[in-house]
């Protein structure tokens, strides 16, 4: 049963891993949505996993792709920062024309996870400049073979 931790939006503020450490566990990788997806290197040493990461609109100089598409157990997951993408239909349309079952975004800052015509979609939020009052946040994905699952975690710190 994996276990993914999904950040986006970490502006170079790694340390604030450590505010969700316990509470992770154990994860098989760290999905990074961009922002700094360079940072998605030291997150990953940090949990001890492997790394997936796309470039957001900070990311000038990255060389992660703009999009990425992996599958875990038959399930198709669609990662991307979400700034080219403008609203939940879009993101559909999207999930659609990838064959995705679950789509990992960010930009926002803005944490939800939300089921749209069958296919599941996080955002999970800012690991450095929340717009939430429940502080930096990050999702945890877990897939089994009924489907993909998703939490967000808050730090509560604002």
């Amino acid at each position: 049963m994996p276990r993914i931790a999904i950040v986006s939006d970490s502006h170079g503020f790694i340390e604030n891993i450590d505010l969700f450490k316990d509470r992770l566990g154990q994860v098989d990788a760290l999905y990074h949505l961009g922002d700094h997806a360079d940072d998605a290197i030291e997150l990953s040493r940090i949990l001890n996993c492997g790394y997936v990461a796309v470039r957001g609109n900070c990311d000038a100089f990255s060389d992660a792709p703009l999009t990425y598409t992996v599958e875990w157990n038959g399930i198709r997951i669609l990662l991307l920062h979400g700034n080219t993408v403008s609203g939940r239909l879009s993101l559909r349309y999207l999930a659609e024309q990838e064959r995705a079952d679950v789509v990992l975004f960010g930009h926002s800052h803005v944490p939800s996870v939300e089921t749209v015509d069958g296919v599941l979609m996080v955002n999970p939020g800012s690991l450095s400049r929340p717009r939430t009052q429940k502080g930096p946040s990050i999702a945890v994905l877990t897939l089994t073979k009924q489907g993909a699952q998703a939490e967000l975690l808050f730090t509560g710190l604002n």
